[in-house]
């Protein structure tokens, strides 16, 4: 298998993996701040996926060579961005899939970084997996004392 293809593949399973995490949070906590501060609040379940979404086009466009950001979307409901998450870990699946060996040698500028492709090709796969232990650690907070497995870890 070439690293493309199984990077791809887990880039698709962690969004399952994470979709499965928002499935499993309390309806009444996905959009549910807390408020840290009297001007500063954290970020919804439900923001924390809009923000994957956005970073998902987003590296999958660079990988395509098309550099650009996308705007961020926002979500008032669970499955509009359910589906939103896995549309876009599949775009970005796909755009890995797409590259050539040469690609992952080749430098993609970032901001302020340049990335080798081997290592930019895994930035969706980290970021998605962060924002699990973010839901994760947000059902913690409002008492959720299970983990729930989600069924492509089983």
């Amino acid at each position: 298998m070439r690293i493309q293809d199984y990077v791809a593949q887990h880039t698709r399973a962690i969004a399952e993996s994470l979709a499965h995490f928002v499935r499993t949070t309390a309806p009444d906590k996905l959009n549910w701040r807390i408020q840290v501060s009297d001007t500063v609040a954290t970020r919804s379940v439900l923001d924390l996926i809009a923000e994957c979404v956005a970073v998902n086009y987003s590296f999958a466009s660079y990988l395509r060579g098309e550099p650009r950001d996308v705007e961020t979307p926002v979500f008032q409901e669970a499955e509009p961005a359910l589906q939103a998450l896995l549309e876009s870990a599949d775009a970005l699946a796909k755009a890995i899939e797409n590259l050539s060996d040469a690609d992952l040698e080749r430098e993609y500028e970032r901001r302020n970084a340049r990335i080798p492709g081997h290592r930019f090709i895994l930035m969706g796969y980290r970021n998605m997996a962060y924002h699990a232990g973010q839901v994760n650690f947000i059902q913690t907070l409002y008492g959720d004392t299970e983990f729930h497995v989600p069924p492509n870890w089983r």
